[in-house]
């Protein structure tokens, strides 16, 4: 069914974002706070994986990652947060494309990080938050003290801008 409604939507120059990465199973909810899945790397492989590999293989644009601690994955940070996670999207599941994080203003954020952290410790091509200044200064901050490279900025509006052009947003 994935791979019928991405292939459509790509058809139709619709953008196609999957979400919530890497599942979300019976877990909690995340706008009220942390949540941990603590099921196994094959039981999501054999379930909740599926429909994001078919995604991805159908031409998704854009993956949103949830805020679920993936135990499997890393125990210890929310999907959204782990480079762990971010890593096995690119390099299992070859994903090429952008990567969002849900908002970064809900429980399981802000009960494992304040809000100028969350942005930094991210690590995706877009973020989504509701004070975008202190978002963008934390980011200069980072930028400016060597916690961010300048290379990874690139990397993600490159991701962005050839999303836009696929999609027929800019010329």
């Amino acid at each position: 069914y994935v791979e019928l409604v991405v292939s459509e939507m790509r058809a139709q120059q619709m953008g196609r974002v999957l979400k919530h990465f890497p599942g979300y199973g019976g877990n909690a909810d995340t706008h009220a706070g942390l949540s941990t899945d603590a099921r196994s790397l094959s039981t999501l492989e054999g379930s909740d994986l599926l429909p994001f590999q078919s995604g991805i293989e159908a031409g998704a644009g854009a993956v949103l990652v949830s805020h679920n601690i993936v135990a499997c994955m890393d125990p210890d940070a929310p999907a959204s947060l782990s480079p762990a996670v971010h890593q096995y999207l690119r390099d299992k599941l070859g994903f090429e494309g952008v990567i969002l994080t849900d908002a970064l203003d809900m429980g399981a954020i802000t009960s494992y990080t304040d809000a100028r952290s969350a942005v930094v410790l991210a690590g995706n091509d877009l973020l989504c938050c509701t004070d975008y200044e202190a978002a963008i200064s934390a980011l200069l901050e980072a930028l400016d003290q060597g916690m961010i490279a300048e290379e990874s900025i690139d990397q993600s509006v490159l991701r962005i801008l050839r999303w836009k052009l696929e999609l027929g947003i800019i010329l």
